[in-house]
């Protein structure tokens, strides 16, 4: 069951001598669709891909890598190369927000278009399905990061926001009434879109009392207290 997938320009570090520095910023842009896809795609409780765990998408100027595709029989990792269509990257950093995850939406399809040729338990419509939901959402990656919390006397509940962008990743805890309208919300945390910096930030909430709530962090650090 696929449950992560990447898409990467790596190799241009060594195929094509870009610094370093510059394809880590491009692989960091990618961040936004692929969470926003996984997550609609793990929402659907569909189990596809059979023993495939990982999706790896490479753009790549290399031909080698380029006619070689993908594996006839993929593992637990699927890797798929698919040629990068620009001369160079300042291209593909011209482009808006939204011409960005069209482009990288554009380039997951391709991918899984190629694996259900491959494997007979990808289920193509539900990812094009998928797509369409990233673009009905405008790209925007913004969602409630586990479930709403109540408080004791069942009034308000809370919860974390989590508004996902291109450079950024913030993370907000928010209050609501029991009809689930906003009443407050405080940001909590702003960090790079990069699991590794994001991840464990995001631990928990409780409920102290009825009016007080806190936010603590993936090592029981509490890192913010708000009352309604």
């Amino acid at each position: 069951m696929i449950r992560d997938f990447q898409i990467s320009f790596q190799d241009l570090v060594y195929q094509s001598g870009y610094p370093q520095d510059f394809v880590k910023k491009a692989n960091l842009s990618t961040n936004l669709i692929q969470d926003l896809f996984l997550r609609l795609l793990l929402e659907t409780k569909e189990k596809i891909g059979g023993k495939i765990m990982k999706v790896n998408i490479s753009l790549t100027k290399d031909e080698k890598q380029i006619k070689f595709r993908c594996f006839e029989n993929p593992t637990d990792v699927a890797t798929v190369f698919l040629e990068l269509p620009f001369n160079n990257l300042d291209e593909y950093f011209e482009l808006s927000r939204d011409n960005k995850s069209e482009f990288l939406l554009e380039k997951t399809l391709e991918a899984f278009k190629e694996l259900s040729e491959k494997t007979d338990t990808i289920n193509y419509s539900l990812i094009n399905s998928i797509a369409e939901k990233c673009k009905e959402l405008n790209y925007k990656n913004h969602y409630y990061f586990g479930k709403l919390r109540s408080s004791k006397n069942r009034k308000n509940k809370a919860g974390i926001w989590v508004e996902h962008e291109e450079n950024t990743f913030k993370i907000y805890l928010n209050i609501l009434d029991k009809k689930e309208n906003l009443l407050k919300s405080e940001l909590i945390a702003e960090t790079l879109p990069s699991y590794p910096k994001y991840y464990p930030l995001l631990g928990g909430i409780r409920w102290i009392d009825n009016e007080n709530v806190e936010f603590f962090n993936r090592n029981r650090e509490v890192l913010k207290n708000l009352s309604v």
